[in-house]
């Protein structure tokens, strides 16, 4: 019985942590945000279904598909930033100073992941091994899933763990005191218990 007790004991001093709290938020978060960027990509996929045809070294490639994740792209960063200062890292820095830091580093991600490896993806399946972009993978409630989304959803694993590398160590930076306190601190919860 003991044994239950220093587990339960142990998991509240885990779930307690700052640290701990910041990762699982952020997790929540970048899931959302990820959600956010699916949605509206395929709601603009979806209703306007406009190809763009161009050639990029001897490929065929649709250009509006680029065009659609950018506009995904804007509408997640500003969701994230929102929740990444209000709710995960909790910062009261200049708001100018992160935000602009913010977003030059998603832009780097963008172009790096969201552009780069997505259309390398785009452009490897539908010419290397004759998957078009469109191929249907399921259809759930009237909604086809096809190959983009399923290199779209792989993508995103990167995105999210880049952009919470740089968020940490170069945006939402707290002074060293600061994170000393937080990192012991114990939540309200926990004081009260």
């Amino acid at each position: 019985m003991s044994n239950n007790a220093e587990d339960a004991s142990k998991l509240k001093k885990l779930i307690s942590n700052k640290k701990f709290q910041e990762i699982f938020w952020y997790f929540v978060f970048g899931v959302l945000t990820t959600v956010v960027n699916l949605i509206v990509f395929a709601l603009l996929d979806k209703l306007f279904n406009v190809k763009w045809p161009v050639q990029i070294f001897g490929y065929d490639f649709d250009m509006y598909i680029v065009f659609v994740n950018c506009v995904a792209w804007v509408a997640a960063i500003v969701f994230a930033y929102v929740t990444n200062k209000l709710f995960v890292f909790h910062t009261k820095g200049n708001v100018v100073r992160e935000f602009i830091s913010f977003v030059g580093a998603r832009l780097f991600t963008f172009f790096a992941f969201e552009v780069g490896l997505f259309s390398l993806g785009i452009m490897l399946m539908e010419n290397t091994f004759k998957m078009p972009q469109d191929d249907l993978w399921i259809e759930l409630f009237g909604f086809r899933v096809t190959n983009k989304y399923i290199i779209k959803i792989f993508i995103a694993f990167f995105v999210v763990v880049a952009n919470y590398i740089f968020s940490k160590l170069f945006i939402f930076k707290k002074d060293k005191k600061d994170e000393k306190k937080d990192a012991s601190e114990p939540t309200e919860e926990v004081k009260e218990a």
